[in-house]
């Protein structure tokens, strides 16, 4: 791993680590700012809802004006934003610093993104790899992370201490190579280039359909084998670690495929059988912990492929087009995960008919196209 995907690594366990630390402590910073605990969960949508908006918009700042010149001072907002959560004295400032906090957020995962694409075809599929790995690698380890450190020092300090992980990179994102425009000029010809709107809708429909039922995943695994919360706990974490061993095979495995495209549809297919197996059949323990399994390797897998795969479509336009990718996943969790929820709540088969839908949506969206250029070859434009 060279310096520059080290540092890209890490960006991506702080956003990772970020977005899921709230789940253990949310009675203590309740408790702290005088609210019921279910009211710190809006510090989450306060987080995602910049990021969804707004990484477009850095997205394509980064590809007129290089991946340095945004990723620095989204890094200078995540510390500030962390810092003033840590620090707020009030329910109402703290949840404007989580906005702050997730402006940065914006400007920091899908251009990390980017910037691993960047290095080349040779090289580019072990990179995004390593990005999605600090992604989910921050995800496994937040809750423990937030949990122990509310535990030992209080609340405050987790957050502190991700505003301080994320001033330790400031001196390698001043130093980055390749911090100028990638085209070294103002990117030029369409957004939507051949394929971009399927891989988007993918993200938003498939990777978002997916991570939307996820949560649900542990509940419908207390009902098919009686397991105590400790039990699901376990499962949990073993379906972390096999989702980040997919995310490392990728670059190995997508040498066997076509493309990251047609990887993507195989890893979305598996999946989704798993998801309807799991919510739709009256499995015994052992097959529901194996549809668990097949559900997080192939998501590990196929996640970073399609990121992959949207970055090999435009050179000139890949930042923009990364961090439409993002928006679109950001939103489709929101969405899908709210649906899953009201219709888990009537039967557990409405979340498999929805993943269906949903997945099965973005399987044709992946569909290649005749007539089209096939992902793989990078379209070619007009500078």
């Amino acid at each position: 791993m060279t310096p520059t995907t080290l540092l890209l690594f890490l960006i991506a366990f702080l956003v990772g680590s970020d977005e899921f630390l709230l789940g253990p402590i949310l009675t203590p910073v309740g408790a702290d700012l005088g609210v019921a605990p279910e009211r710190i969960t809006l510090f989450i949508g306060a987080y995602a809802l910049p990021v969804a908006l707004l990484a477009p918009v850095f997205g394509a700042l980064s590809d007129r004006h290089g991946r340095r010149a945004v990723l620095l001072p989204a890094v200078v907002l995540f510390c500030l934003g962390s810092l003033g959560t840590a620090g707020a004295p009030g329910y109402g400032l703290a949840l404007l610093t989580r906005v702050v906090t997730g402006i940065g957020a914006a400007g920091l995962l899908p251009v990390a993104f980017a910037c691993a694409a960047d290095s080349g075809p040779a090289r580019a599929p072990a990179n995004i790899a390593a990005v999605q790995a600090g992604l989910t690698g921050g995800i496994i380890l937040a809750p423990l992370y937030g949990a122990w450190v509310t535990g030992l020092f209080g609340w405050q300090w987790a957050f502190a201490g991700l505003a301080l992980a994320a001033a330790l990179t400031l001196p390698g994102l001043v130093a980055l190579r390749g911090g100028t425009a990638p085209t070294g000029a103002a990117p030029s010809g369409p957004v939507f280039v051949p394929g971009a709107a399927g891989a988007i809708l993918a993200m938003g429909f498939g990777l978002g359909g997916a991570v939307g039922v996820y949560a649900l995943a542990g509940e419908r695994l207390r009902d098919l084998t009686g397991f105590e919360t400790g039990g699901v706990g376990l499962v949990y974490a073993g379906f972390g670690l096999l989702t980040l061993a997919g995310n490392l095979l990728m670059p190995r495995v997508i040498g066997q495929v076509r493309d990251g495209r047609q990887l993507m549809q195989l890893c979305l297919a598996g999946v989704l059988v798993a998801i309807v197996a799991l919510f739709a059949l009256p499995l015994g323990p052992m097959a529901a912990c194996l549809a668990l399994i097949f559900w997080a390797g192939l998501g590990g897998l196929g996640a970073p492929a399609l990121q992959n795969h949207l970055a090999t479509l435009s050179d000139s336009r890949r930042g923009t087009l990364m961090a439409l990718g993002a928006s679109a996943l950001n939103l489709g969790v929101a969405v899908w995960s709210t649906l899953a929820g009201m219709g888990f709540a009537h039967s557990p088969a409405l979340v498999a008919a929805q993943a269906t839908a949903t997945i099965g949506l973005a399987i044709g969206a992946l569909a290649p196209r005749r007539g089209r250029q096939q992902a793989g070859c990078v379209t070619p434009h007009v500078r």
